[in-house]
């Protein structure tokens, strides 16, 4: 079984901020355990306290909020400290990063978290997909785990919409359960992809790629196309971001399959 983590960063309700980015951080059952060691080494290394009562949290971390981080006076020891936690991904074969990337104007007037749930579900079956053609003696199953917060009750009942009725790709065949959520406290993958989500956010919301080039060879791709990351964007924006190059430089007839994908959900989700 792999398992999917997931939180967001940006904030929906904030006018100022162009993007909601949700992302995850996938690994295999038997790698879970390394990674987590790792991450925890990791912080240990900080000498900030005890490592177990310490939260990895991207936008906190940079901004040194709460007493931990604002013990950390120097913004580049806690720039430091972040690419540290994000560097122990490499560490394990089986991890994969996803990552949504929403444009909040162009989806308006529709809810961008339950879009952007969607597409990482989507974008989690395509992997295991993937992986169960090519290891026909094993099928892999995947389960989503998620931050608790507001957004856990509306996203439960369109998992379950989902399981019984199918979403604009049909069902979601390989990922069993409805996602589950837990305190991110208790948890270091689900802060692992706080992170994810924060670098990523940073990336097109700033312009700021120092912590998201480092990790963007851990997102899912296959063929030169990273299909683990989604940019949601005016359909008339150019954009060379990782996500949009790489299903833009395949040649004409790739390309037009590529865009006719994105405008296909811009208008079946969102016209007239």
């Amino acid at each position: 079984m792999h398992i999917l983590y997931v939180d967001d960063s940006g904030t929906v309700s904030d006018a100022n901020e162009r993007y909601f980015v949700l992302g995850a951080v996938s690994v295999f059952e038997r790698g879970l355990f390394h990674q987590i060691k790792a991450t925890d080494e990791c912080v240990a290394g900080f000498k900030l306290g005890d490592p177990n009562e310490i939260e990895l949290h991207g936008s906190a971390m940079y901004g040194g909020r709460d007493s931990v981080w604002r013990s950390v006076r120097n913004r580049p020891d806690r720039e430091r400290m972040i690419s540290a936690a994000l560097n122990t991904l490499q560490g394990h074969a089986s991890i994969r990063l996803f990552a949504i990337i929403i444009d909040k104007q162009t989806v308006s007037p529709n809810d961008p978290v339950s879009l952007a749930f969607e597409e990482i579900c989507n974008r989690f079956n395509l992997f295991l997909t993937r992986m169960n053609d090519r290891r026909r003696d094993e099928n892999q199953r995947g389960l989503i785990v998620m931050d608790e917060s507001k957004h856990e009750k509306p996203l439960q009942t369109l998992a379950r919409k989902f399981r019984i009725d199918g979403s604009r790709w049909g069902h979601f065949r390989n990922v069993t359960e409805v996602p589950l959520f837990v305190d991110s406290k208790a948890s270091r993958m689900i802060q692992m992809a706080d992170l994810v989500a924060w670098a990523t956010f940073r990336k097109f919301e700033f312009k700021d790629g120092r912590f998201f080039d480092p990790i963007i060879r851990l997102f899912d791709a296959d063929g030169g196309v990273h299909h683990g990351l989604v940019h949601y964007r005016p359909r008339d924006e150019e954009c060379f971001c990782p996500a949009c190059f790489s299903r833009t430089r395949r040649g004409p007839i790739e390309r037009r399959r590529s865009i006719t994908v994105v405008e296909s959900i811009s208008v079946t989700k969102f016209g007239k």
